[in-house]
């Protein structure tokens, strides 16, 4: 439970530990492990350093903590503007503003029904807004990052390896946020998604980077273009090719469009070709292949606003995505109804797993963008073989759950074989293509936790030597 005392995080604490602030005790600590050991849940932080680099690993290590994550963060002393947008601004300058702001956060907080269910980076997303109220997640610039544009805030949240622009996307799809102004737009990486771009013109014959802009001549007699100085000879011109001595512009030669020479291959041509060099993945593609991304702020939704509560997400009236694959939530329902008929009535109920193999090698061969749009694709396609009674879920972008009401082993391998086939045809020119592992279950009398059936069904999928891939 939290408490009303507050945690003053500070190279130095005075003697005691203790002070008397705002008529709350405030404990201090010169180390943050020292203040997960005390086990304090204050109501809100006070970093007190002079040092801005020290000021942003405070607030990086409060907002990946979990259990504080969403607290208020004032901040007195030197901070950078980037790590300023993780915290709550300077401490109030009087002990009744700084009283006021700790109230209002404590009585949202009460608000707040089940929290400690769920810790997800996400979900402490909606909380941090939740407590807040108008609060808005802004993108900033800043050339030390990867993507030039991102949300410091989001960066702060996540303690793994995950895209925090995967989560923020899965929330705008949830209907969890809103979308505010439009802040910028910016071409990525298909690869790795960075911003840090160099566009550079290219022969588009031999794709050399030594290309150049001469005046160019045009032999009438052989048709030979090539540089203008390739034709001096003596005092006149001559061409190197046929020999031809050119003397009157227009009867034996002529200037054309082409006034690009590459300086490795000898090829003339109008325009160069256009290639997209990203300084961190070292991938080269058109600037056609790179992807569009806006970055817009967010506010939390009416929606969003019931979830941060602890209320169920299942509120959400979308029970089903655009390729009519259902949600998570319907699908467990939908499982659940179906074992409850089984065990009153018999019938046959099958449920199969897929989960791709090789999701890395697909992205690092073909970027994330087409990755993306190949999975899409594949999933679109299997939905067309289900049956009209079927049901499909995708747990992730790579892993789909499928409900077959009905089916017999027949059915299954027939199932196999049309995933075998698909895979054929999902076979990208570079030679790559996507390879799912399969797994599958008949539920018996004895199954009848629809959440426990699912799991041990992503359980099979995890392991490679239980999931043989589909051919």
């Amino acid at each position: 439970m939290t408490s009303n005392d507050i945690a003053i995080l500070a190279p130095r604490r005075p003697d005691g530990g203790r002070l008397l602030l705002a008529g709350r005790v405030a404990h201090c600590f010169d180390d943050y492990r020292e203040f997960r050991e005390s086990g304090l849940k204050p109501a809100a932080f006070i970093i007190r350093c002079t040092d801005a680099a020290a000021t942003g690993d405070w607030l990086r290590q409060v907002r990946r903590d979990p259990d504080h994550a969403a607290r208020l963060v004032f901040v007195e002393g030197a901070v950078s503007d980037t790590d300023a947008a993780i915290g709550d601004g300077p401490l109030p300058d009087s002990v009744t503003a700084l009283t006021e702001r700790i109230d209002a956060s404590a009585a949202r907080a009460q608000a707040i029904r089940g929290k400690d269910d769920d810790r997800s980076p996400a979900a402490l997303l909606l909380e941090y807004l939740w407590l807040r109220p108008g609060a808005v997640l802004e993108p900033r610039a800043d050339w030390r990052h990867p993507r030039l544009y991102h949300y410091p805030l989001l960066d702060a949240l996540e303690r793994g390896d995950a895209d925090p622009q995967d989560w923020l996307q899965q929330l705008d799809r949830d209907g969890l946020l809103t979308r505010g102004e439009l802040r910028a737009r910016q071409r990525e990486c298909d690869f790795c998604g960075s911003a840090h771009l160099r566009f550079i013109d290219v022969c588009p014959s031999c794709r050399s980077i030594d290309i150049d802009q001469h005046a160019a001549l045009h032999c009438f007699t052989c048709g030979l273009v090539a540089p203008e100085d390739r034709f001096t000879h003596g005092g006149g011109r001559c061409c190197p090719k046929c020999g031809s001595h050119l003397r009157h512009i227009g009867t034996d030669y002529d200037r054309p469009l082409e006034t690009t020479a590459c300086g490795s291959c000898q090829h003339v041509f109008v325009e160069g070709e256009v290639v997209a060099h990203c300084a961190i993945c070292d991938h080269s593609m058109a600037p056609t292949a790179l992807r569009l991304h806006k970055l817009w702020s967010w506010r939390l939704s009416s929606l969003g606003c019931l979830v941060a509560q602890g209320r169920s997400q299942a509120q959400s009236p979308a029970l089903f995505d655009t390729q009519h694959y259902a949600t998570r939530g319907h699908f467990l329902h939908s499982l659940d109804w179906l074992l409850k008929i089984g065990r009153s009535q018999g019938t046959r109920l099958a449920l199969v797993g897929l989960r791709l193999r090789n999701g890395r090698e697909l992205a690092a061969a073909l970027g994330g963008g087409r990755c993306a749009q190949l999975l899409d694709s594949f999933a679109e396609r299997l939905r067309e073989l289900l049956a009209e009674a079927d049901l499909g879920c995708r747990l992730d972008q790579e892993t789909l759950c499928l409900l077959l009401p009905g089916a017999d082993r027949k059915r299954l391998k027939q199932l196999e074989r049309q995933l075998g086939e698909l895979q054929q045809r999902a076979l990208q020119p570079e030679g790559i293509g996507p390879q799912w592992g399969m797994a599958e279950m008949s539920p018996d009398s004895a199954d009848t936790d629809a959440g426990r059936l699912l799991a041990r069904l992503e359980q099979r999928l995890g392991g490679p030597a239980e999931a043989r891939v589909a051919a």
